[in-house]
């Protein structure tokens, strides 16, 4: 037998018996691609997420930030209030429209025309400052929160101007420990 005599078969596949598919390289391939892709686009997302994030936590700290800054004034109006107040003795009088009346000079008037608008500025920027920051708060302040309302319900219309400054000061000192709890756990008050 010579050398070209011999025929070389072809071999037989391991599984000649068996039905043969088409595993479709190309779509594994593809699938292997979209992964590759799909993990990039998904880390992007992220990232996306963490700038939304950024910003939220910085629209949560001017929020808090404009909440304290409010109280900051709201605590300055009841202490230039209390000033007249005791100056022209009038706090244990009856907190009645009419019930007080005092003559003042020109200066004293407009000082005290002046105190008025900035009570009522005040008053209308803190309502809105704290439903600024009501927009970021969670479960987390929920204790608080009720606390606060708790509290806030069991004032009632002031019998006295004492009694205006005294519900004021407790008022103040409620957002303010809720303003503390909030920044200190958000840590809004360290340096960035």
């Amino acid at each position: 037998m010579k050398d070209t005599d011999l025929k070389l078969e072809p071999e037989r596949p391991k599984y000649a018996d068996a039905e043969l598919f088409d595993p479709d390289p190309f779509t594994i391939g593809l699938g292997i691609f979209a992964a590759l892709a799909g993990g990039g686009a998904f880390l992007e997302a992220r990232r996306q997420r963490q700038f939304i994030e950024r910003q939220q936590k910085e629209r949560f700290r001017a929020a808090w930030f404009g909440a304290r800054r409010t109280l900051i004034h709201f605590d300055q109006v009841i202490d230039e209030f209390e000033t007249y107040m005791l100056e022209d003795e009038y706090s244990e009088s009856a907190f009645r429209i009419g019930a007080v009346r005092i003559t003042v000079d020109r200066g004293r008037h407009q000082a005290m025309r002046r105190l008025k608008g900035q009570a009522m500025t005040t008053a209308n920027v803190l309502t809105d400052t704290l439903d600024d920051l009501s927009d970021f708060l969670g479960a987390d302040d929920q204790e608080v929160i009720d606390k606060i309302l708790r509290e806030l319900a069991q004032i009632e219309l002031p019998a006295r101007y004492s009694d205006v400054i005294r519900s004021a000061r407790q008022a103040r000192d409620l957002y303010s420990e809720l303003l503390s709890i909030v920044g200190e756990r958000e840590g809004f008050e360290k340096t960035p």
